[in-house]
């Protein structure tokens, strides 16, 4: 079984994503955002959700709350919404996928 988690942290670290919900919206929109990471209590959830499919690209829910998902990525704070830009060898979007 691939673990998510290690997958998530590893996009972060070696990736480019941008983290936020105006960084978010603004990838979405210019295309640059090739994945959308929300966890499950962020707020503006329907208005991005709309937003990346509308514009086809994916979204992965993450499974719990957004200090869990800052956790997971690496950081000291909250993480509710986050764009990958560049996988950062962690082939993320072929394990999003498949699910």
């Amino acid at each position: 079984m691939v673990d998510i988690d290690k997958i998530l942290k590893t996009t972060v670290k070696k990736g480019t994503v941008k983290i936020g919900t105006k960084e978010t919206k603004t990838s979405i929109n210019d295309g640059s955002a090739k994945l959308v990471v929300m966890a499950k209590n962020f707020p503006y959830f329907i208005e991005i959700d709309k937003l990346a499919k509308k514009k086809k690209i994916p979204v992965y829910n993450f499974n719990s709350n957004a200090i869990d998902l800052g956790y997971t990525c690496g950081k000291a704070f909250a993480v509710s919404v986050f764009a990958v830009l560049e996988e950062g060898g962690s082939n993320i979007l072929n394990h999003i996928k498949k699910r």
